[in-house]
């Protein structure tokens, strides 16, 4: 978005990846105080193609309808805009990428693609702390389901402070990190403050 100008947001928590909504409680999903954003839409009862239409199953209530559709790789807000970051990107990699959804799993959570995968990552987690205000935290959350935590969690420039992890079940698990962006040391205080 260079040469573009940024826009500020009333909103302090931004969801980068939102989908459907799947990781947040119920009565959290329409939080006034929160920018849901994806990069796609999909509306309600979509099917997966791949099946014979007597098997598949349908999904009456599962939309992908973020507040606005963007790229978590190069947003249009302004630097430190929110205090809170959920960054829960696809965990499928897949050689032809989002091109071509056609299975529930791809569709409800979309996939990266085979030969951009680890830059898209690199390029979201540099994206989304800059968007990140200083003291501010990011939750970010991943399935080895095609590749391992640790090749994921290198291409982040900053490390996670902790970390939890779901058990494991059909050959994948899902572990949620946590990173915190520092705020700026200064001498004359003990804490650091923003400017």
């Amino acid at each position: 978005m260079s040469g573009i100008e940024r826009k500020s947001v009333p909103e302090e928590i931004l969801d980068a990846t939102c989908g459907g909504r799947s990781i947040w409680l119920p009565g959290q999903k329409e939080r006034d105080d929160t920018l849901y954003v994806d990069d796609r839409e999909e509306n309600a009862g979509f099917v997966d193609e791949a099946l014979p239409e007597e098997q598949r199953p349908n999904n009456p209530n599962y939309t992908v309808a973020p507040d606005s559709v963007e790229d978590f790789r190069d947003l249009p807000y302004a630097d430190a805009s929110f205090d809170l970051v959920v960054f829960d990107p696809p965990h499928i990699i897949r050689s032809d990428g989002m091109e071509t959804l056609t299975g529930v799993m791809t569709k409800k959570y979309g996939c990266l693609h085979a030969e951009t995968w680890q830059d898209d990552l690199r390029r979201g987690f540099r994206e989304l702390f800059r968007v990140l205000a200083p003291g501010g935290t990011l939750v970010f959350k991943f399935a080895d389901m095609d590749t391992d935590f640790s090749t994921v969690l290198n291409l982040s420039s900053r490390s996670p402070l902790f970390g939890t992890t779901t058990s494991r079940r059909e050959n994948h698990c899902t572990k949620w990190f946590v990173f915190y962006k520092q705020r700026e040391v200064r001498p004359d205080t003990e804490r650091g403050r923003s400017q």
